[in-house]
């Protein structure tokens, strides 16, 4: 018992900046300069009911203790250019209830290394309700990215996200900010920094393309090929049994004007198909037909310049 009351007695020590028995003043100020207890800013607009009691600081020399004093949940930090320009060693913000660090390593013996991330409806941050389930839709966690501007780190450009489906699954969700305001094709308004739902893997493995995306903004062939490689069977897809088309190519043409068309072959039915513009946006989509199937793809453009025009062809 006395061994594990100088181990917690030890920790402690380590914890909150004191010597332990026979330790230099020297390394006394080393340690407390490295880990630092702050009280958290509990009064700042919007902080009536989010925020911790404390801050917790490893290093950092970037988190001032006046910086941490200025720390709000919203709006600019007195202390500093705002608090998005935050960059930590390791810090726990009090106010934000939330762990600020560099990079992060996780390995494992004999059992993979785990991130889990999950959400819980009721009141925050304390009360969890179990009488009730998050609804079809609800993001239960999400890995973002940031890009950086000249007032530091901005909202998230991109983020992959976990939503509900039911009780029991749900989607895998790849959305982005379109820079831009607008209309889901759902319906929903969204911001030039909002995330819009591009995205979805079903829980039956189904890959769903332009969820959420403005209808505008759909491209109308879910599988697009670009570049030097988007030529005639560069893009092939397989499949055997059922309703599933086989042989399958995407063909491509190119014409000088505002339109282009692209045929396929005999016995080949276009499934999908679409375009890309030159110049001007692209006004028109659509298949192209001289029998009882369509057997191509022709796109309009706003202004004349050499255009593109794809079919996904497949073997009836």
């Amino acid at each position: 018992m006395t061994i594990m009351r100088l181990a917690a007695a030890f920790a402690t020590a380590l914890l909150l900046g004191a010597p332990a028995a026979g330790q230099s003043i020297l390394f006394e100020k080393t340690l407390s300069d490295a880990l630092r207890q702050r009280p958290a800013n509990q009064r700042c607009d919007g902080c009536e009911n989010r925020p911790g009691a404390v801050h917790l600081v490893a290093d950092s020399p970037l988190l001032t203790d006046a910086w941490l004093a200025g720390r709000e949940l919203r709006g600019p930090n007195p202390a500093n250019a705002d608090n998005k320009a935050a960059i930590a060693d390791f810090w726990y913000d009090g106010v934000s209830r939330r762990i600020f660090t560099r990079s992060a390593v996780f390995h494992e013996v004999d059992d993979p290394a785990d991130v889990r991330l999950g959400r819980a409806p009721g009141t925050y941050p304390n009360n969890p309700d179990f009488s009730m389930l998050l609804g079809e839709g609800t993001t239960v966690g999400q890995v973002g990215f940031d890009k950086w501007t000249r007032d530091g780190f901005s909202a998230y450009f991109a983020a992959m996200q976990g939503t509900v489906r039911d009780d029991q699954t749900g989607y895998l969700v790849f959305a982005t900010a379109m820079g831009r305001r607008g209309i889901t094709r759902t319906g929903s308004r969204f911001a030039p920094d909002d995330l819009v739902r591009h995205v979805r893997l079903h829980p039956s493995g189904q890959l769903e393309v332009g969820f959420e995306t403005p209808v505008e903004e759909r491209v109308d062939p879910l599988l697009l090929v670009r570049g030097a490689a988007a030529t005639e069977g560069a893009l092939r897809v397989e499949g055997t049994g059922g309703n599933v088309p086989h042989a399958c190519t995407v063909r491509s043409a190119m014409a000088r004007g505002r339109d282009s068309r692209v045929s396929c072959q005999p016995l080949e039915i276009a499934i999908s198909g679409g375009g890309r513009c030159e110049k001007g946006d692209l006004k028109g989509s659509r298949p192209l037909q001289s029998g009882t199937s369509p057997d191509g793809w022709e796109v309009s453009c706003g202004r004349s310049a050499q255009q593109t025009a794809y079919a996904v062809c497949c073997a009836q």
